[in-house]
């Protein structure tokens, strides 16, 4: 059962990069070039069941279909259709943080993309007005390209044109809240911080991710289900990928946000030591090892009972 007031996004796929770039908002059934290869989602959904596996260890298991599909990634459960008609893949989140889902589908979608077909593209739209809809299978008469919108965030104080409206910037930030990635460091502090080397010396750059960062990513996921202190308040992580903008000093956003984190997870691996290991006098300096130099630091000056290093 889908709950009332549950949110969706469209992810559509083209092979033309100027029509996905053209047009901030476009009519649901709108060209844009649309083209959804057969057996693109059945790969899809199998690198979304295998994400659920490892990251939902406790609750509902996935339930399958030949073009749908429920399933849950940490405690955000969703519905995934592939809509033939209208080229592209629904997805609907039944938990009140929708954008865990989207991103991890975005990343699912790169994969499957770099694996079998590089020349396609993903494109995620979102209604264009945020009053969910009266059913979840009713479709909005226009979507937003979610891309553009955050690419533009630098004019939205001027006012940015959305199909017939002028939004400001707080309109912008009101309406597609739900969507738009969370940035910047929280005064509050965190529960964990993670620790870890981004990218290995012997992988090739083509998009490819660290096994460390895999690790991590399924981690931040997996957290997502558990519940802390007595309102069983969600586990706030710190998470470079999420929480430091461009053009953000990365020693001094680092060192902020584990100053006000009640502990560190260092991804102990040899790709993160090897690194360290040709570490010279004339070297750059090794951001990951002043990582794990400074959490030693504060665990001595705090103690074991107030900042931990698992």
């Amino acid at each position: 059962k889908v709950p009332q007031g549950s949110l969706s996004f469209f992810m559509v796929f083209t092979i033309n990069a100027k029509a996905s770039n053209k047009d901030l908002v476009v009519g649901f059934e709108g060209d844009m070039h649309r083209f959804l290869p057969i057996g693109l989602f059945s790969r899809l959904l199998a690198k979304a069941v295998a994400w659920n596996k490892a990251t939902c260890w406790q609750g509902d298991k996935p339930e399958l279909c030949k073009r749908a599909a429920c399933l849950s990634f940490g405690i955000h459960r969703f519905v995934i259709e592939e809509l033939v008609e209208a080229r592209c893949v629904r997805v609907t989140v039944l938990s009140k943080n929708p954008k865990t889902v989207k991103t991890r589908m975005e990343k699912l979608a790169a994969e499957v993309i770099r694996e079998c077909m590089p020349k396609l593209q993903c494109v995620v739209m979102v209604p264009e007005h945020s009053k969910p809809p009266s059913s979840w299978r009713e479709v909005p008469e226009r979507l937003v390209n979610l891309g553009m919108l955050i690419e533009n965030k630098s004019k939205w104080g001027d006012g940015l044109l959305l199909g017939t409206e002028c939004l400001d910037d707080v309109e912008i930030q009101r309406r597609f809240d739900a969507w738009l990635p969370s940035m910047g460091l929280r005064k509050e502090g965190y529960d964990v911080f993670f620790s870890y080397r981004q990218t290995q010396d012997n992988a090739p750059q083509a998009g490819l991710v660290s096994m460390d960062t895999r690790i991590v990513q399924m981690l931040v996921d997996s957290l997502s289900w558990k519940g802390v202190g007595k309102e069983l308040r969600k586990v706030e992580v710190f998470w470079d990928a999420i929480r430091l903008q461009a053009g953000q000093r990365f020693d001094d956003s680092f060192m902020e946000a584990m100053l006000t984190s009640r502990g560190v997870v260092p991804i102990v691996s040899l790709a993160a030591l090897e690194r360290m290991q040709a570490l010279g006098e004339a070297s750059p300096i090794d951001n990951v090892l002043l990582e794990w130099m400074l959490a030693l630091e504060v665990q001595e000056a705090l103690g074991h009972g107030r900042f931990f290093v698992l």
